[in-house]
């Protein structure tokens, strides 16, 4: 009987592979096992998915899989079905996902060892070896236990030992052993780790916390489902810890999921200390070691809770009681690199696949999720928000002065009296507009289609796409005129723009320029925390800091600048961002808030300065129900990038065709330029897909994408717990 494995590479390939399974090797051939292969011409690591003895279709040649690598699957059938069908919604790799869900001693690679054969040792005492071989082989004849790669490249010489090795394995001159690397063993269970029941509880109202019962309820119970909660923060984060407090006191464990890594570490620390269990901390600034110690005391079983970013959304925590999203709304939990996926839909599938309650919370939710929450009866409001108090949004025409005299007035009594102030703009950089003096063309650069920004500390042109810099004052490629920075927009601009007006006020800056590490965020926040920096001026980098101190003055600069990108999502965006940046005004008396517009507010924005989240939700959807917008219908970006513009070209027509010819349904907006037509000497083709259910979207996809030959990847707008 022929038994046959399905095998997927950590690669961005969008298909699976079969492979016949050496009988000796069938007993550790499970779905969950890594293996190695051969793909092509080379060995490669994979998983496998499935195992069948069926016979492959009439015609098909199987390879043989050259090793089990592990004598029991890492992950289990459930995990297994939760990564593929992630996989399957983001079209993204199923490999690369799995591979996402090992420890770095395992995600690395596997320990090879060069054996010289009985064959070998003949050819060499014979003579019959070129000079290269003949070193390669006298370096084996004394090793019973073979040499690494590493190893005979040094002592060869050879630029391709690799090449060398193959060649040799190939004429049956050498033995290529390759061993799995090992699972850390666990670590020997702290003293005095005890179950204990949390001490955890709602600190509101009884009323308030009735609320809570249904969600409770379920947890408890062990059931499933999606829940969303949304309120105040002071509420929303009463709330989650009383549902974490009684998931891991009946004994559960609990995913916690954040958008930012400065969000974890302190929550972590208060659930130890108030709970005496294990909480494990993971998340992409985390070194190796830290992020192998993490994964040995998930193997051990110890942990009650996991709170980490997107990236813990693959742990073997074991089985899960309660997922937890936090700031639902924040776009930090999707990743556009491969492997692509929304941590946000992905903590709903994994939640599913364990059996677990999924629990978002968020005070300014997307409208996806709050729509179908309320759809669905499963939002829960915990209490009304309170109205901003101190806001004034005036307008602001763009050819005068970035600072208005309304705002400069007030930034001088605050000044005056010695209190701090924060200014924002969104954009960093000097000047938005650098052009030619002759002809007025603005440098592009010659990468990717943008201009170039001009940056004045350190008096350079800058791609924000590829990094390439340029300096000022270069002659126009198209007229030979001189390169000049015209009047513009950026926060060095602001900076310097406040400095004139306040000589001598300590004035920093905080955007990606200054604060890009994060040493030098936490140097720039303590310089004003401390008083040593007066006026802070920042991008909504300073809003995803949460130990970010606050300020009696916040002064808005051209908050509508989002509502100017083609996405329907413009207006939560600017929704978002202005209430992220007026979240770090001051709850005291006297505390106000400056929101200069360049013309009357969007609504967005007045909603944004009420603080009346309800107020945006309501012109919102209605926008997005007139216009067919999700959450009333679903989209997919499809974006196709390729060096050759014809085949690019081809490739995106036949693209369309085959989408309409597999789903006549769908709705097929271009091929057309991307925003940004080219990056990095790649051109960029987008296609928009449109329909009422997204299988329709997927399903297309699945059939029309493998037979584009060129490097593409795929967006969907976002569902948040939506059943397909």
């Amino acid at each position: 009987m022929t038994v046959l494995a399905r095998v997927v590479f950590p690669l961005p390939l969008d298909q699976s592979f079969l492979y016949a399974v050496p009988e000796d090797q069938r007993a550790a051939a499970r779905p969950g096992a890594r293996v190695i292969a051969p793909l092509g011409a080379r060995r490669q690591n994979g998983f496998i998915v499935a195992v069948t003895s069926e016979p492959p279709a009439a015609g098909i040649k199987v390879k043989e899989l050259l090793k089990v690598l592990d004598d029991r699957p890492f992950r289990d059938q459930r995990f297994l079905e939760f990564t593929g069908r992630l996989s399957a919604e983001f079209q993204s790799s199923w490999g690369e996902i799995l591979q996402a869900s090992l420890p770095p001693s395992l995600a690395a690679r596997t320990r090879a060892s060069v054996v010289l054969t009985d064959a070998g040792r003949e050819a060499l005492e014979a003579g019959g070896l070129g000079p290269k071989a003949r070193v390669l082989a006298e370096a084996l004849a004394g090793a019973a236990r073979g040499r690494s790669p590493l190893y005979l490249g040094r002592r060869t010489g050879a630029k391709d030992i690799s090449g060398l090795i193959g060649r040799m394995e190939r004429s049956g001159l050498v033995e290529v052993r390759r061993e799995a690397a090992r699972v850390p063993g666990p670590p020997k269970a702290a003293a005095g780790e005890a179950s204990v029941q949390l001490g955890l509880t709602f600190p509101e109202t009884a009323a308030d916390a009735s609320l809570l019962a249904p969600v409770e309820r379920a947890v408890a119970e062990g059931g499933s489902g999606a829940w969303y909660l949304f309120g105040p923060p002071a509420g929303l984060r009463a709330a989650v810890r009383a549902l974490v407090g009684g998931a891991v006191g009946g004994g559960g464990r609990v995913l916690q999921l954040f958008p930012e890594v400065a969000q974890i570490g302190a929550l972590a620390a208060a659930f130890r200390k108030d709970s005496g269990r294990t909480a494990v901390v993971f998340h992409g600034r985390m070194t190796e070691k830290q992020r192998e110690d993490a994964w040995r005391v998930l193997r051990s079983g110890r942990a009650a809770l996991v709170a980490g970013t997107r990236s813990a959304l693959f742990l073997e925590t074991g089985p899960l009681r309660l997922v937890v999203v936090e700031d639902e709304q924040d776009e930090s939990h999707f990743q556009a690199e491969s492997p692509s996926y929304d941590a946000r839909r992905g903590a709903f599938l994994r939640a599913g696949a364990e059996g677990a309650v999924a629990v978002f919370a968020s005070s300014r939710p997307t409208v996806e999720a709050f729509h179908e929450a309320r759809r669905l009866g499963r939002l829960v409001e915990l209490g009304p928000q309170a109205p901003r108090r101190g806001v004034t949004v005036v307008e602001h025409p763009r050819d005068v002065p970035l600072v208005s005299r309304e705002l400069a007035d007030r930034l001088g009594a605050r000044l005056g009296k010695g209190e701090r102030a924060i200014v924002f703009l969104n954009r960093r950089g000097y000047a938005a507009q650098v052009a030619c003096a002759g002809c007025g063309r603005v440098p592009r650069c010659p990468r990717c289609d943008v201009g170039l920004v001009f940056h004045k500390a350190e008096g350079r042109l800058v791609c924000h796409y590829c990094g390439r810099v340029e300096g000022v004052g270069r002659a126009c490629g198209a007229c030979g005129g001189r390169i000049e920075v015209r009047r513009g927009a950026g926060t060095q601009a602001v900076e310097e723009e406040l400095g004139r007006l306040f000589r001598g006020a300590r004035i920093a800056r905080f955007d990606s320029d200054t604060a890009g590490t994060p040493a030098g965020r936490r140097a720039i926040l303590a310089d004003f925390a401390g008083g040593r920096v007066q006026v802070l001026v920042g991008t909504q980098l300073l809003v995803h800091q949460p130990d970010a101190p606050k300020a009696g003055l916040v002064g808005i600069l051209r908050p509508e600048a989002l509502l100017g990108f083609s996405d329907f999502r413009a207006g939560q965006r600017t929704f978002e961002s202005v209430s992220g940046m007026l979240d770090l005004l001051e709850d005291a008396p006297g505390a106000e808030a400056f929101v200069q517009t360049a013309g009357p507010p969007h609504f967005s924005v007045a909603a944004a300065a009420a603080g009346d989240y309800r107020a945006f939700y309501d012109r919102e959807i209605e926008f997005r129900r007139v216009l067919g917008y999700p959450p009333f219908a679903h989209l997919a970006e499809v974006l196709i990038q390729g060096r050759d513009v014809r085949a690019l070209g081809a490739g995106s027509r036949e693209l369309r065709a085959s989408l309409l010819r597999h789903a006549p349904e769908l709705e097929v907006l271009g091929p057309a330029l991307a925003p940004v037509a080219r990056v990095r000497d790649l051109h960029r083709v987008q296609l928009v897909l449109k329909a009422a259910e997204r299988p329709v979207i997927e399903r297309a996809l699945a059939k029309a994408l493998p037979k584009v030959r060129l490097k593409k990847s795929v967006v969907f707008s976002y569902a948040p717990f939506r059943e397909p």
